[in-house]
């Protein structure tokens, strides 16, 4: 089904210039697969082959899903039943020289968020409303028609109702996400346009804090940490991180 002399290769195989060692990534678990070196430098050929994979996989799983579609059209539910299909995060194919996941780089982080709600959202229609995953569990409950969750846990998420109603709503202005490495936690705000990435030791105060700012419309391919070069932009998004609560350490 797929011509892997015709898949595209990435665009930029090279790290971030200026990124801080913290954030890189080269190997790790798809060099415990043969034929890749132990190294994690992948060749085009074998590249093709990995991405030849990746589409093929990704097919076979569109198949699942339109067999459970169809299924709903054959029960004569699918006018009154919200389907929501998500993934836990995306792949690096070989931007960046990286492979598979494990960054806070934009690949790894782009995660598939469809929702079907009959009489609410429109076929086909697509938004760039920022989401993220704890926000599907208050927009199905408000698609449900049931009452603003409410326990003893607050609740992060908000409901996307809005967006599925008029794409060009707007009910949150960034998406928060974080990954660690070795003693530093990387947390991330994501905005339309920028990412910044704080690299803490949030158990040693003294420790150096490493940070890094792309710019996906004058940069979409991550070519360039940027934080240096924009500090009023930096500046502003740091001060959006700094109200999430700091992370739990132990002494």
């Amino acid at each position: 089904m797929h011509d892997p002399d015709e898949l595209p290769l990435a665009v930029n195989k090279s790290f971030p210039k200026d990124a801080p060692r913290v954030a890189l990534k080269r190997g790790g678990e798809i060099s415990a697969f043969k034929p890749v070196p132990p190294g994690g430098q992948i060749e085009d050929e074998l590249a093709r082959k990995l991405i030849h994979g990746y589409y093929a996989s990704t097919t076979y799983v569109d198949a699942q899903i339109g067999k459970v579609t169809r299924a709903l059209d054959e029960l004569g539910l699918a006018e009154n039943t919200i389907v929501v299909l998500w993934g836990d995060h995306g792949w690096h194919l070989g931007d960046l020289s990286i492979w598979t996941k494990h960054t806070n780089f934009e690949q790894a982080n782009r995660i598939p968020i469809v929702i079907t709600a009959p009489g609410v959202a429109r076929a086909g229609a697509a938004s760039r409303q920022l989401a993220e995953t704890v926000d599907i569990f208050p927009t199905v409950a408000e698609l449900a028609g049931l009452p603003v969750p409410k326990g003893p846990q607050p609740i992060d998420g908000v409901s996307l109702v809005p967006v599925l109603k008029n794409p060009s709503a707007r009910v949150r202005g960034h998406a928060f996400h974080a990954y660690p490495r070795g003693r530093k936690l990387g947390r991330a705000i994501r905005t339309e346009r920028y990412r910044l990435v704080e690299w803490k030791n949030h158990s040693d105060a003294s420790a150096p804090v490493d940070y890094e700012l792309y710019d996906y419309k004058a940069d979409p391919w991550e070519t360039q940490n940027h934080f240096a070069s924009k500090p009023k932009v930096a500046n502003k998004l740091k001060a959006i991180l700094a109200k999430y609560p700091a992370p739990k350490t132990r002494k």
